[in-house]
């Protein structure tokens, strides 16, 4: 894949954290999922399983994560935290 089109693909991602759209991590499964996951290092159904179980995520894929979409790694801890907190409720 050309490195303009990564790129191209990162910005959606990113975009739809800055206008708000993402809610849950899951909510981004399919925004080039495969892309994503490589770009990570790790495989199409780990990270899937780490979008629905954000826990699973270690700091440093959260902060790769970020890094890769050019986003502040807070407004992706801040989803995460939304997210595990609501899971953590349904639990109950």
């Amino acid at each position: 894949m050309a490195k303009e089109d990564k790129k191209n693909q990162f910005i959606a991602i990113r975009s739809m954290y800055l206008s708000d759209s993402v809610k849950r991590m899951k909510d981004i499964e399919k925004l080039y999922p495969t892309l994503m996951a490589r770009s990570l290092g790790m495989n199409h159904s780990r990270y899937i399983q780490k979008l629905y179980n954000p826990e699973e995520f270690t700091i440093r894929q959260i902060y790769a994560f970020a890094s890769l979409i050019g986003l502040d790694v807070q407004i992706v801890l801040d989803v995460i935290i939304k997210q595990i907190k609501a899971q953590k409720g349904k639990n109950i």
